[in-house]
């Protein structure tokens, strides 16, 4: 049995203890937080690190902790998944990938569950076995709770916005020439923009579009996170996706909320976000290959910050090479 701690017990730290406390085959040893409180086990990180009983760590702090936490664990013999975006600067993104290849006998995988999620996996199947053909354009878009945004947090917007940045670079399987984003704000209270159009131009000439939106419903926040689409357009035919809403809702006398089996799971169903974890024990335990690698995630890095010097300077940012 394979024994993960938790290190970082905010929205998605409670999120990620469910799903693995649901799973067959893994020990949850505990969970570390440097805020302390209900739930913590850990009296601190050094503590964790040195539990023998710990295989692996899960790592849900907030980006700029992302890679002290990561070269910690690994040189303490831990397994790593690190959630997204991989860091908060490229700096850091990259000393995430140096310290994961000087360690190759453990595993690290980044937190980019939608490459778990069966639409998006038959959509890379589509890709993979030609059937759409010579994939010319790629158009995403998501929307977001407003109420789980951090205003202070560089990236803002592109926080979200980085799992579909994944998504296209994984189903090119090219890095773009060209990043150009236009963005506004729609709300008084931060500076960042709330909703980003993103263009992404690759070394084929093909093209790829990205809208991502905060949204001030404070009612229904997780089935907005949910609400995803994707068209690929190819030589020899598209692929849609559609996840703008859910076939089932709960109405009781406490509120009324959507299901969402699709993107958060549960212990009693499986969704990405538990998808995910399985495939990080089947690394762990069997040699599985790692399908969400830190390389990848530093090349997402690399576009949403080109997405964010856009933003700024109004002008297309070239990639470097």
């Amino acid at each position: 049995m394979t024994s993960l701690a938790i290190i970082g017990y905010g929205n998605i730290g409670k999120v990620h203890l469910a799903n693995l406390q649901s799973l067959r085959g893994c020990r949850v040893a505990g969970v570390y937080d440097v805020r302390g409180g209900d739930g913590v086990t850990y009296p601190s990180l050094e503590a964790l690190l040195a539990d023998p009983a710990v295989t692996g760590v899960v790592i849900a702090t907030p980006t700029d902790s992302h890679a002290e936490l990561t070269e910690r664990a690994l040189a303490a013999g831990k397994h790593v998944f690190v959630e997204k975006p991989l860091a908060g600067t490229l700096a850091d993104a990259e000393r995430i990938v140096a310290a994961a290849q000087k360690h190759p006998e453990l595993i690290v995988q980044a937190g980019f569950c939608e490459r778990f999620n069966v639409n998006y996996l038959e959509a890379k199947r589509a890709v993979t076995e030609g059937s759409l053909g010579d994939l010319r354009a790629i158009q995403t878009s998501r929307l977001a709770p407003y109420g789980f945004s951090d205003p202070t947090w560089e990236l803002g917007v592109l926080d979200t916005a980085v799992h579909n940045l994944d998504l296209i670079l994984w189903l090119k399987q090219q890095a773009p020439l060209k990043v150009l984003a236009r963005g506004t704000r729609v709300y008084e209270d931060s500076q960042i923009p709330h909703s980003v159009t993103t263009l992404l131009t690759f070394p084929d000439g093909s093209l790829a579009t990205d809208h991502i939106a905060w949204i001030d419903d404070r009612n229904y926040p997780l089935n907005h996170c949910a609400r995803s689409r994707m068209l690929l357009q190819g030589s020899k035919g598209f692929f849609d996706i559609d996840l703008t809403d859910r076939p089932s809702a709960l109405h009781a006398a406490n509120g009324y909320r959507k299901l969402d089996t699709v993107i958060l799971g549960g212990p009693e169903y499986a969704g990405c976000l538990k998808l995910q974890f399985e495939s990080f024990l089947r690394s762990i335990e069997e040699g599985a290959p790692v399908l969400a690698p830190p390389e990848d995630a530093l090349l997402a890095e690399r576009v949403a910050l080109a997405a964010l010097e856009s933003l700024r300077s109004g002008q297309e940012v070239a990639l470097a090479a």
